[in-house]
């Protein structure tokens, strides 16, 4: 085990010895600390107790703190080791900073919605900044206390992206759908190794806070400040029907109404891991703007979600009926609507919109094209969107050839890679997750950030029933999503392991 020492001092005698290991945690406590004691330099005559703290919130660092008592004046010396280790870490903060705002802020906020959006092109400086700031996170993930914990599980990932390549080298762009997947491979990259930046929780505690809450600031501020840019307007070119919802910084209120909810699970776990006035701020601002957005579909799962996550957290048996039976029935209650006819009949019975804002056109045009290709699909981003389907004759007939997804991440699965693409996506968004929570439990490891995972993961999988997520090259809510997956597989490793109570030395004191 290899590690890093620092000495408080006072008068020039240590009182406190710092200790930061980054190296994988033993599996027995009593083990990494037979480890830790038999590398301990001795600590001053003046200390005559010493309390081991150790713990690991994460794969790749396991902070221990090592509190000295001195024989005279008592009192322990002592802080987390986290706090202090912090301003060492600068580069790591800034790159977590970085990569946060790329993703959830863009490189383009606030968007004139009042223009074609078919005749925007990406700048070429946002491409370059886009390729330096992937590149820094690559070198970074490169280190051997990185490269060995992130992309994980490999196998599977390796299955998922080389299917899509592959398909992505059959289609009828080759080029173009290889390019995309090398993009979304690197959000994946960029995603698993988000979480190993921060030295620990609570350093990642103040890093999210902070990011959230200037987010949300922005929108206001757009609101405010920016209204024909923040809010939807009558001019606008694609939505006009919605005008006078807010918008903040993206594009679209349905987008803005995902990352409001996703704010709100952010605030509640801030209540916890950092300071239960800010969390609690964020939570009221961001359901306030949520409302504001107009967003029914995230203004009615953000309650829905917290109230299922208690109940995943404390029934364990109901995990897999309400993942895949819950997914599978939302999908049937959309999807299956637009197809089958004695099951439209009976929606339409209740009052509901069978047509869900006209999705259900685009959802009949794609699995007829998911009927004609069924093994290998279009290629990833190779359907929507082709001149091939844009110029087509079923223009004048079906307004969903001009649709730039299939507004359900399954569906769009399904049509970029096939059904065998559709069922490594399954299991890797749904069935992973719910093996990571299975020794999350068997690790008593269902902490605060466990929970804030979770949410995000089942907010993410409901919601790519009625919009496509899954491997989106930009934006928030994919980005985010992978960072919980992740998250969840680190939290299923490892667990905090709580401090020890400091024992009685004679003589020079060792840890």
């Amino acid at each position: 085990m290899s590690a890093k020492f620092w000495f408080d001092t006072v008068k020039g005698q240590a009182t406190r010895l710092n200790l930061c290991s980054y190296d994988e945690w033993p599996k027995s406590s009593n083990v990494a600390v037979t480890a830790l004691e038999a590398r301990l330099p001795p600590l001053s005559t003046n200390v005559a107790a010493v309390a081991v703290g150790y713990g690991c919130w994460r794969d790749s660092a396991v902070s221990v703190t090592i509190r000295a008592r001195r024989k005279r004046g008592g009192g322990w010396m002592a802080r987390d080791t986290d706090e202090v280790a912090s301003s060492g870490n600068f580069g790591a903060k800034l790159l977590f900073c970085c990569v946060g705002c790329f993703y959830w802020i863009t490189l383009t906020p606030f968007v004139d919605t009042s223009l074609n959006p078919a005749l925007a092109k990406p700048a070429l400086w946002s491409q370059l900044l886009a390729y330096m700031l992937f590149l820094i996170v690559v070198v970074y993930a490169m280190t051997p206390r990185v490269r060995s914990v992130i992309f994980q599980p490999r196998l599977l990932l390796a299955l998922v992206f080389g299917w899509l390549f592959l398909t992505a080298a059959l289609s009828v762009d080759p080029l173009g759908a290889v390019r995309r997947v090398l993009i979304a491979l690197t959000v994946c990259i960029s995603a698993s190794a988000f979480l190993m930046l921060p030295k620990g929780e609570s350093q990642f505690a103040r890093l999210a806070g902070g990011g959230v809450m200037l987010i949300v600031g922005l929108c206001y501020f757009g609101v405010l400040f920016l209204p024909r840019l923040a809010v939807h307007q009558l001019t606008d070119f694609l939505e006009p029907q919605h005008a006078g919802l807010w918008k903040g910084i993206y594009v679209q209120k349905n987008e803005t109404g995902v990352v409001m909810a996703l704010s709100c699970f952010v605030g509640i776990y801030l209540m916890s891991a950092w300071s239960r006035i800010i969390g609690l701020l964020v939570i009221v601002a961001s359901s306030l703007f949520l409302l504001k957005t107009g967003a029914k579909t995230s203004t009615a799962m953000l309650p829905g979600i917290f109230i299922l996550s208690i109940f995943f957290e404390r029934w364990r048996w109901i995990r897999v009926p309400v993942v895949f039976g819950g997914v599978g029935l939302l999908n049937l209650a959309t999807v299956g609507v637009s197809t089958i006819e004695p099951l439209r009949e009976i929606v339409a019975a209740t009052g509901i919109d069978t047509t869900y804002t006209a999705r259900a056109d685009i959802w009949r045009l794609a699995l007829d094209a998911i009927a004609q290709q069924p093994i290998t699909g279009y290629g990833f981003g190779s359907f929507w969107g082709a001149e091939s389907l844009v110029n087509s004759d079923m223009r004048s007939l079906n307004w969903a050839v001009r649709a730039v997804d299939a507004h359900n991440a399954y569906v769009d699965a399904a049509m970029n890679a096939g059904i065998p693409g559709l069922i490594l996506m399954v299991i890797w968004v749904l069935a992973t997750p719910l093996k990571n929570l299975a020794a999350i439990d068997a690790a008593k490891n269902f902490t605060p950030l466990t929970r804030l995972f979770l949410r995000i993961w089942l907010f993410s999988i409901f919601l790519a029933c009625l919009e496509s997520v899954f491997l989106a090259r930009s934006g928030p809510i994919w980005f985010t999503m992978m960072v919980a997956m992740f998250g969840l597989g680190y939290q299923a490793r490892y667990r905090i392991i709580a401090s020890r109570k400091a024992e009685p030395a004679y003589g020079p004191a060792y840890a």
